[in-house]
């Protein structure tokens, strides 16, 4: 027996883990009336996509997927991490809490799906799932050392551990 997965999950899974073609064709297939959300996924690959109109609402990202990325920064013999818009962003507030003029700012989306441990709120979590719970962005998330997935808060303009 089956469990039945509806058009509505995929799209909401497309949708987080940034499927933007997946996404969007979902989407046109749902807005267009050719299937409905509560429909068996299984519907999907039955349905004739219009792949000009799907590639021009990806284009545009009308869904809005990924405006939100996650960044790393060298700092403090470390690596800060950050969720923002861009990466002026993660400079401009990386030198307001650390008084550090930033290099290179990397977009990290590989990392998006690794289990962080956040030591100062003592939770293991995904970034992406932690993302979800962040109200204003720019966000910092904390400094780790290279090639470990515990994230510590820094005091600012000091780059020594403690409560931010």
């Amino acid at each position: 027996m089956s469990e039945l997965i509806t058009v509505k999950e995929i799209l909401e899974y497309a949708t987080e883990f940034e499927l933007y073609r997946l996404a969007h064709r979902v989407f046109w297939a749902v807005s267009t009336q050719r299937i409905n959300l509560a429909d068996d996924s299984n519907k999907l690959v039955e349905v004739i996509y219009d792949e000009v109109a799907v590639r021009e609402m990806t284009n545009r990202n009308v869904l809005g997927i990924g405006r939100i990325k996650l960044y790393v920064v060298e700092s403090f013999a470390q690596y800060a991490f950050y969720f923002a818009n861009n990466p002026l962003e993660v400079s401009m507030l990386h030198r307001e809490k650390f008084g550090e003029v930033t290099g290179a700012v990397t977009e990290a989306h590989r990392l998006l799906t690794k289990v962080m441990y956040f030591a100062d709120l003592d939770i293991q979590i995904s970034l992406i799932e932690h993302r979800k719970t962040i109200v204003q962005f720019p966000a910092y998330l904390g400094h780790a050392a290279a090639g470990q997935y515990i994230l510590h808060r820094l005091d600012q303009h000091k780059g020594v551990r403690g409560i931010v």
